[in-house]
């Protein structure tokens, strides 16, 4: 059968690389989404599969997490920060990274312990990892975190380092009291202006961007989602495809019923390569 999740992904990575940033934490958003395409760039999609299935049987059950930019997400316990309401801008002060409060808490304190047990834990599981592969990974996590400081001196330190910024654990600690990282020095991140890079990409497709009909505007039904999440070209065909261009919840339904495909073949071929009793 004919599988579309690829088709799909694509189309909306290329839509999202256009779209302006609204926002400072959008525009840093952005940044992060450019710097781990660029940092992943030399590995197979099956490897960062690895990398992802790794990261999250260290997370758990309940925590995991559909996308390498997610485990790694410096955002997190940002939504009263300035820079949602802030004009876009190339400066942003973050928190600390877990990594970094780490070496500032107190070796005998709760959040030590746990932190032990986490580069613990994750070091047994990256057994099967060879060098090279620990120290690619945590090339991922620095870009994804837009970590500009960090030189990893070997496995070890990179295994320390990937173990506390992807805890699920430690961010549930943070959730809980944020004083350490609030006592930890805050980053400043500077980086590109995406603004005026999404406004420059714009501008090289001004030539090819298609010119909306009224009905590009309309959302597509129920039957037409799952007919092209079985056959991604006959969205193609119908010749409405540009409303998937500029319409968030048909982007988010045909993933859905995708990814529904994408189980349903796995269980099929699961089923039928089942010996005989």
């Amino acid at each position: 059968m004919y599988n579309p999740t690829t088709d799909i992904e694509q189309m909306i990575q290329e839509l999202n690389a256009i779209q302006l940033p609204g926002s400072l934490m959008e525009s840093f958003d952005a940044y992060r989404e450019d710097t781990l395409r660029t940092a992943t760039k030399e590995f197979t999609s099956s490897q960062l599969n690895w990398y992802l299935d790794l990261l999250n049987r260290f997370r758990g059950t309940d925590d995991r997490k559909d996308s390498l930019l997610d485990v790694f997400d410096p955002e997190m316990y940002t939504v009263n920060h300035p820079a949602w309401d802030a004009p876009p801008g190339t400066r942003i002060q973050m928190p600390a990274l877990t990594s970094e409060v780490e070496r500032l808490a107190d070796r005998n304190s709760e959040f030590a312990d746990l932190a032990r047990d986490e580069i613990r834990e994750f070091y047994e599981l990256a057994e099967s990892f060879a060098d090279e592969e620990v120290l690619g990974l945590g090339r991922i996590g620095q870009a994804a975190l837009v970590d500009q400081k960090t030189i990893f001196r070997g496995r070890q330190d990179t295994i320390r380092y990937l173990a506390l910024n992807a805890s699920a654990l430690l961010e549930d600690f943070w959730a809980e009291d944020d004083s350490l990282w609030l006592r930890a020095p805050a980053r400043q991140i500077e980086f590109e202006d995406m603004l005026a890079k999404r406004q420059t990409n714009l501008r090289k497709n001004e030539a090819s961007l298609p010119v909306f009909e009224e009905t590009d505007f309309t959302c597509y039904a129920e039957d037409e989602i799952r007919a092209f999440a079985f056959d991604i070209r006959k969205l193609l065909l119908m010749g409405r495809a540009r409303h998937l261009a500029i319409c968030p919840r048909c982007q988010r339904r045909l993933e859905y019923w995708t990814g529904l495909v994408d189980r349903f073949d796995q269980a099929t071929v699961s089923e039928d390569r089942r010996p005989d009793a």
